[in-house]
């Protein structure tokens, strides 16, 4: 009985724009569910980390009903809408910095390379999908190099969790999914 509620609370959060469903935030209000921040930088958003986490638990589900396939599909679909091509991020050296959290013996930069892996940064808006960065201010910025170097090299922007569940996780289960459903 907990599992299921768990799994209701999961289908309650993803976030619906425009009657489409598209992904999870990486924190939600514990009342209304809806997307919320948490430390400064942690602007409510929709996050590519953590939805695919998510989507890769509903993959799991043995029999899963209409509501988790919506859920999967529309989260999937999300990841290909967003996906940035084009890109990789470099570490660069710098002059060692001594923050509250960590140390930082370099920096890190966005440089274009045609034959980069698919990556998502961790946060887009909510209702525009743009992705941004934060810094301790609460302020969103739309580049990387707009961000702290602290955050930079102390916080993951960029990721590629979604590649796996798309390209890999995905597919399998679509195929799963259809076999079930033919027999």
């Amino acid at each position: 009985e907990a599992y299921q509620k768990g799994l209701d609370c999961i289908l309650k959060c993803q976030i619906r724009e425009k009657g489409t469903l598209t992904v999870w935030c990486q924190q939600h209000d514990n009342v209304t569910l809806k997307p919320t921040g948490a430390r400064t930088f942690e602007l409510a958003s929709k996050a590519s980390g953590e939805s695919a986490e998510i989507v890769e638990l509903l993959m799991k589900i043995d029999d899963p009903d209409k509501k988790i396939i919506d859920a999967v599909n529309s989260a999937v679909a999300w990841f290909k809408k967003v996906e940035i091509k084009g890109i990789r991020i470099k570490t660069i050296p710098a002059k060692e910095v001594i923050y509250k959290y960590h140390d930082a013996k370099d920096d890190k930069i966005v440089v274009e390379d045609a034959s980069a892996p698919t990556i998502w940064t961790r946060y887009y808006e909510l209702e525009t999908d743009r992705p941004f960065f934060a810094n301790r201010d609460g302020k969103a910025v739309y580049k990387l190099s707009e961000g702290s170097r602290e955050l930079r090299t102390g916080y993951g922007w960029y990721g590629y969790s979604p590649a796996k569940v798309k390209n890999i996780e995905y597919p399998k289960w679509l195929e799963r999914v259809a076999n079930k459903n033919n027999q």
